[in-house]
């Protein structure tokens, strides 16, 4: 499996802090079938606390490390970018970085709110050449309220990625239907761990989530979130996926949120 949000790195942001809970955490996911970590420190941790240089440098440290240890696992560069006005400019100056060097970008839209400049800023993204991978859209307020919205960015050929964590319940039983709703609706093409510990509900450890999602989709779906959609943003190749089937806008779903809100 492949693992493309992760905040393994130490000392960077609120993930690992030490070096030996980047090896736990390795080991963990090595344990569990995943052979391949991007590392996404967020944006702006490495902005204020440090730079693309050190993270760069960290990562291959580490990967030393780790193949020291004979962990079979490797890391990739990345980095979570919070969606905000500057995130264009950020990508043009080499401080917002892609995925694996690739086309490919984790963003975050902001957790609160709408602001009237994101279907803005990821049309500038887009005309730079950057596929957009939406982190974790099923705890963020503006597609709780609007999937139509995350229809649209998927209509336009962005990515979304979902949090293991977020099928299986532990972010709560509403984001847990709605990322089931998410999966069923064809608007789910990346699982991933967001892992912050080496143990708990945020470990490394992508197969709950990957397990609870078969008993949504067929497996083989299941199994191209995980592994062959990764493996493909990776090595920027294209990625073919179905368009959404629009079943997220039904009636039920709409009061499901009301009632959230």
């Amino acid at each position: 499996m492949y693992d493309l949000h992760a905040h393994i790195l130490p000392g960077v942001d609120d993930g690992a802090q030490t070096e030996d809970d980047t090896l736990k955490m390795a080991r963990v996911a090595a344990d569990s079938g995943t052979k391949v970590i991007l590392a996404t420190p967020h944006r702006r941790d490495v902005t204020q606390r440090s730079s693309v240089d050190y993270v760069r440098g960290l990562l291959d440290r580490m990967n030393g490390k780790i193949a020291e240890l004979g962990i079979d696992l490797s890391l990739r560069q990345g980095m979570e970018n919070h969606l905000d006005l500057d995130l264009p400019d950020e990508v043009s100056s080499g401080r917002a970085i892609g995925i694996n060097g690739s086309r490919y970008m984790l963003v975050e839209m902001p957790f609160f709110g709408r602001p009237n400049y994101i279907e803005e800023v990821m049309f500038q993204l887009q005309v730079m050449g950057v596929t957009p991978v939406l982190a974790h859209p099923e705890r963020i307020e503006a597609f709780q309220r609007d999937v139509k919205l995350l229809e649209t960015f998927v209509e336009r050929g962005m990515l979304s990625q979902v949090t293991a964590g977020s099928i299986t319940g532990h972010f709560g039983k509403r984001v847990r239907r709605f990322t089931h709703t998410l999966l069923r609706t064809g608007l789910v093409h990346v699982i991933a761990s967001d892992t912050h510990f080496a143990t708990g509900p945020r470990s490394p450890t992508l197969l709950p989530g990957v397990e609870e999602a078969t008993r949504v989709l067929p497996a083989e779906r299941v199994q191209a979130m995980v592994v062959d959609t990764p493996q493909a943003i990776l090595n920027d190749l294209p990625v073919d996926v179905p368009p959404p089937q629009g079943q997220a806008r039904s009636r039920r779903r709409w009061q499901f949120w009301r009632r959230v809100g």
